[in-house]
């Protein structure tokens, strides 16, 4: 193992990040070291270099370098996770998981944040899915994913457990399902045109970061679940997400903003049927409600969020 340590200052704690590579990972990272805190990210990557935090180089299966990654450790973010390889998702989505619990727990960590994925309710019949809606994870990356949640749902000693469940994650490098109205072009309005009417679940990474530092300082009786999603804002159809981009575009955004055409929700549902055999619809929405309730706010939301990706489109600054 080699760890590698930038300039440390007197800090707020220790805070540990898998992952820190990632959308949503990075920018915990960034936000950490903004707010005093001592960083330690834990990576694969030998040409990984950051001059602001501590690199452990190692995976989830490494538990030296776990050991000595969570040694005295405040606060916990566990982001990484396998999605392209099947092989390895038990592996490091649960097991790596599992030990990462298991030193966090004799670090003494009095915070540990999770973030999943809302793709662990796999098929559902819900119109409105939440935390309580039953899960039925669909394929490898979903029982992985949930699998974890589970072992997490457990506890640790007195640490207090956020686990987070993001919808589709953009930021201004990975655009996502805003990849058709930022690139518009003739076949990215097709594809609008087929499935405009269906929810496109967007969250900038910004707000996932954000919910994810919101619950460092709080007390829970039992580990807590978050639905992470703006789906409960207007204008969250691709349609919509379309016309929304062109007027900004043009400085309109406060112009009343008219869906584009575009075919009604059950036709998309019935292709993804015919070539899948299994499809939830597209206007299953994941609610915020209970995120919310604890007054989190979303800073950028889906407004925000499209602004952020066009000026960075723009100017090359976030």
């Amino acid at each position: 193992m080699m760890v590698t340590t930038g300039l440390m200052k007197m800090t707020k704690g220790i805070a540990a990040i898998t992952g820190a590579s990632g959308l949503v990972g990075s920018k915990i990272k960034q936000k950490l070291l903004q707010q005093g805190y001592e960083v330690r990210v834990l990576t694969r990557s030998k040409s990984f270099r950051d001059d602001h935090a501590q690199v452990y180089y190692g995976d989830l299966g490494n538990t030296d370098v776990l050991r000595l990654f969570l040694k005295n450790v405040a606060y916990v973010f566990h982001c990484a996770a396998e999605l392209i390889d099947e092989a390895r998702m038990w592996e490091v989505n649960v097991l790596g998981t599992e030990r990462l619990l298991k030193f966090a727990g004799e670090s003494g960590a009095s915070y540990f944040c999770h973030l999943s994925s809302v793709g662990v309710v796999g098929k559902t019949g819900s119109a409105w899915v939440d935390e309580e809606t039953p899960c039925n994870p669909q394929n490898a990356y979903e029982r992985s994913k949930w699998a974890a949640e589970e072992l997490v749902a457990k506890g640790i000693g007195n640490c207090n457990i956020a686990i987070l469940r993001p919808t589709l994650v953009v930021d201004e490098q990975r655009l996502g399902a805003l990849t058709l109205p930022i690139r518009s072009n003739w076949r990215n309005r097709f594809i609008v045109f087929l499935k405009g009417s269906e929810c496109a679940h967007i969250v900038h990474a910004e707000d996932v970061a954000n919910a994810a530092l919101y619950f460092m300082h709080s007390h829970f009786e039992k580990p807590e679940c978050f639905i992470v999603s703006t789906d409960h804002e207007p204008l969250n159809t691709y349609a919509e997400l379309w016309s929304l981009c062109q007027a900004i575009r043009k400085g309109d955004q406060q112009a009343r903003i008219k869906s584009v055409l575009h075919l009604p929700v059950i036709v998309p549902h019935i292709l993804r049927l015919l070539r899948r055999g299994k499809s939830n619809r597209g206007d299953t929405r994941y609610s915020s409600k209970k995120l919310m309730g604890h007054n989190f706010v979303f800073a950028l939301g889906i407004k925000g969020a499209i602004q952020q990706v066009i000026e960075f489109g723009k100017t090359g600054k976030r």
